[in-house]
């Protein structure tokens, strides 16, 4: 029942014509095509197998060998019996004592081996690339997975023999992977993985290359924030996480699960200390200090600010916070999975989002490359071939600051319990050029990262791993806040099928009255605010609010200040006279080169307060989202908008329908220098 197991060498004899980038040939380790089951589970695949009958114990004492015996849907790195020897021997050192067999272990540190290689999701790693695993094992915990070379002592034709070597954490090898059982999948590893229980902290701390980066984040006192993991008061009942809920989405039934444990979580990127150096950054104080207040010179001749560094208004405190996000972050998918990446209109601009930084009332752009259907690096703050959000753009280009992957790093642990860190290669600085320039821009952000909760929880871009529709189910997440409980709230997953923007989006139903705490506009001027718009017969009619009050100050009802009239979202936009939608081939005629008759209907529908839908994403069928008569956008105000300000938008349902529903996708923040001046269709 193993995969099909090619010879190594005629592997590295066919690319040897294919890779030109090492000195011989380079040879897949484990080659082949998977293999239709026959009767085995991951319990008896194991017991067959002498060489993992350690392991085979650890999974009994821990309790799991009935489950993996007989149900359910699984990964196992199983380590050999030489690992499980040079575990006790570790462990013996470490507690100061002496464990000859797995039976000596404590039962605490015996569950959390046997939690630790395990997921309750099927992952095939030949079908993986390089990065975290989509979901944590059962000690709760990411595992990531790596590629690298490794020599083989062989020739063919005068060429030394490499093959691709898949490590789980760096530190384990998978010797063998991708052996299908009926309940899962096996894969067979060289070592123990570690699972001591490091902060994100922690592991800058350790990591040689990184000391002035740690050293400037214990001087702003960052490190108990980043020493920080579950919300303890955070409660929900035991149904809603194990049964879940059902739940309508503009017709398709699914199941909500919520989350179970509430998390805090964080995302770093980090400059290497030979980054600094190049730059003349030699010591925290006083060279990193010296460059932070050329950014932030606010406060600079307040000296009881400037003595203090763990205060939010401190220059060096605000370069550092904006290295930092509150949530976990996967570089793979923080612009959306593959499928989903696959079906955006990169012919336009690349899959971008926007996210608020750890530095109070700071944005940060992510983009994700995207050219001829190959997906490439993902950068910070880029502005390239998508200019300021129009096609039509052609002011300066600014690369950005990349984002290294995994495999670049070459670090021992990047994942901890509580987060990751990347490496950047470049200084990574929040200035007034990024913020009235490169952020000078439309900014559609997905509603599905409006919430740290939502990303940090894996609900946003979930991927269901071949199961039928699921979302995830919050109760009060962060940013978010209701006048009443009697609705459900939930991120589905993304689907290759969805209308929605990035794939997935926030579904709301029942007798809703919430609020949400919006992006920071990146400078002052007038903006416009508008809100996807999706029209389904089993929605209601909203009437939306705004309000702006001083930066920390609670909002309160008499904040609130209505934004027009209340909308109907199940009217069809093409049959509402006060929208005017007419199809773009209908108003082209013969000449489908002459757009003065759309450009003259889209000015016609903005002074009304709607737009068409995005040509910048399609529908599964090809399909524009501007071509869609059921899709558009509603302008909901366009208003002088402040960076030190907090803007909280209200959605409230006043039709009597307990099982209303509002589909929440993307919302966009809009300069005057874009909305007002040959603002493009996209």
């Amino acid at each position: 029942m193993k995969a099909k197991r090619y010879s190594a060498i005629i592997v590295a004899a066919v690319l040897t014509l294919m890779c030109n980038f090492f000195t011989g040939c380079f040879d897949e380790q484990h080659p082949g095509t998977y293999y239709t089951f026959s009767g085995h589970t991951i319990a008896s695949e194991l017991e067959a197998n002498p060489d993992f009958s350690e392991f085979v114990k650890v999974l009994k004492r821990a309790g799991l060998w009935t489950e993996l015996s007989t149900y359910g849907e699984h990964t196992c790195f199983a380590p050999n019996n030489s690992s499980i020897q040079r575990f006790l021997e570790e462990r013996s050192a470490k507690d100061n004592t002496t464990y000859t067999c797995v039976e000596d272990l404590p039962k605490n540190i015996c569950d959390t081996l046997a939690w630790t290689h395990l997921l309750d999701i099927t992952c095939f790693v030949g079908e993986m690339t390089e990065g975290p695993f989509p979901k944590v094992n059962l000690n709760d915990r990411y595992l990531n997975l790596t590629f690298d070379s490794a020599f083989k002592d062989v020739t063919f034709s005068g060429d030394s023999v490499y093959y691709l070597r898949r490590r789980l954490n760096h530190n384990s090898v998978i010797i063998m992977r991708d052996d299908t059982c009926e309940n899962g999948v096996v894969h067979f590893i060289d070592n123990c993985v570690d699972f001591t229980g490091d902060y994100v902290f922690d592991l800058v701390d350790n990591d040689p290359n990184t000391q002035l980066f740690s050293e400037a984040l214990k001087l702003t006192g960052y490190h108990p924030l980043l020493s920080q993991y579950y919300d303890l008061t955070y409660k929900v009942g035991v149904d809603s996480v194990t049964k879940g809920i059902p739940l309508n989405s503009a017709g398709n039934q699914y199941t909500v699960y919520y989350w179970e444990k509430k998390k805090s979580m964080y995302t770093l990127f980090v400059e290497p200390d030979t980054l600094y150096y190049a730059h003349g950054i030699r010591s925290v104080i006083p060279d990193m200090l010296e460059e932070a207040k050329k950014i932030y010179p606010d406060h600079i001749n307040d000296p009881d600010i400037m003595a203090d560094y763990t205060d939010p208004r401190n220059p060096l405190n605000r370069f550092i916070a904006y290295h930092i996000l509150p949530f976990y972050m996967n570089i793979k998918t923080i612009n959306g999975r593959s499928e989903i990446i696959n079906r955006y209109n990169g012919k336009i601009t690349d899959p971008e989002d926007y996210f608020e930084t750890q530095a109070a009332r700071t944005l940060m752009r992510i983009s994700t490359e995207y050219v001829d259907g190959k997906i490439g690096s993902t950068y910070i703050n880029r502005r390239d071939r998508e200019g300021n959000g129009t096609v039509s753009f052609a002011g300066s280009k600014y690369r950005g600051i990349k984002i290294l992957p995994i495999g670049e790093m070459k670090v021992q642990k990047q994942t901890a319990m509580n987060g990751i860190y990347y490496y950047v290669d470049d200084l990574l600085e929040y200035t007034d050029y990024i913020r009235t320039n490169i952020l000078d821009r439309r900014i559609r952000i997905d509603c599905a990262t409006l919430s740290p909760d939502f990303i940090t929880s894996g609900g946003r871009q979930l991927d269901p791993m071949g199961k039928s529709l699921i979302g995830t189910g919050f109760k009060d997440p962060l940013n978010f806040a209701s006048y009443n409980s009697d609705y459900t709230l939930s991120v589905r997953a993304p689907a290759n099928n969805s209308y929605a923007y990035e794939g997935d989006g926030i579904d709301t139903e029942g007798n809703f009255d919430m609020y949400v705490k919006l992006p920071p506009v990146p400078h002052e001027g007038t903006w416009q605010l508008r809100i996807s718009f999706r029209a389904n017969s089993r929605c209601g009619i909203v009437q939306y609010y705004m309000a702006d009050v001083p930066v920390g100050r609670e909002v309160t009802r008499q904040d609130w200040h209505p934004l027009g009239i209340p909308i109907d979202l199940r009217i069809d936009l093409d049959k509402d006279p006060t929208v005017g939608w007419i199809k773009d081939s209908d108003l082209l005629g013969d000449d489908e080169d002459d757009y003065e008759a759309v450009d003259a209907l889209d000015k016609s529908m903005k002074n009304r307060g709607w737009m068409k839908g995005s040509d910048a994403q399609t529908t599964n069928g090809g399909d524009p989202h501007r071509n869609i008569d059921t899709m558009g956008r509603r302008i909901l105000c366009t208003e002088y908008m402040e960076p030190n300000v907090d803007y909280y938008l209200r959605i409230k349902q006043i039709l009597d329908k307990n099982d209303a529903q509002y589909l929440f996708d993307y919302m966009e923040l809009v300069p005057k220098s874009v909305y007002d001046f040959d603002e493009d269709k996209h």
